[in-house]
């Protein structure tokens, strides 16, 4: 016999259990699209599922990813399900200072161009 698939309402639980509280932003995107909420529980589903990353690392890479794109709200959600989960308060600040420093390194890559045209051409 083939389980019934979870309701919306009960998704969204199993999410603040997850994080602790409340996931405004699939509240709020359940009012607006009901259908969204299970594609995005199956989406996580998915990519924690696959093999070759563990999940530790996995809830450090979105962690990092949060901050680098300044998403505030992303980011402390992520902190918090990791650390829920385990992940020590110092891999947190490790990932966050990694996150820091690609950020900070693509500031040269995006600016090639414009250094180049200063050190090539004599301006």
């Amino acid at each position: 016999m083939e389980t019934p698939p979870m309701t919306v309402e009960a998704i969204l639980e199993k999410m603040a259990e997850g994080l602790g509280e409340e996931p405004v932003p699939m509240v709020l995107m359940s009012k607006l699209i009901p259908g969204w909420i299970p594609r995005q529980a199956q989406e996580k589903l998915f990519v924690m599922d696959l093999p070759h990353i563990p999940p530790k690392y996995k809830q450090l890479i979105m962690i990092s990813v949060a901050a680098a794109v300044s998403s505030h709200m992303c980011t402390e959600a992520f902190v918090k399900s990791a650390h829920r989960a385990g992940v020590t308060k110092e891999e947190i600040a490790e990932a966050i200072l990694t996150a820091r420093f690609a950020l900070a390194s693509t500031t040269f890559a995006s600016a090639v161009e414009g250094m180049r045209y200063l050190v090539e051409d004599d301006v």
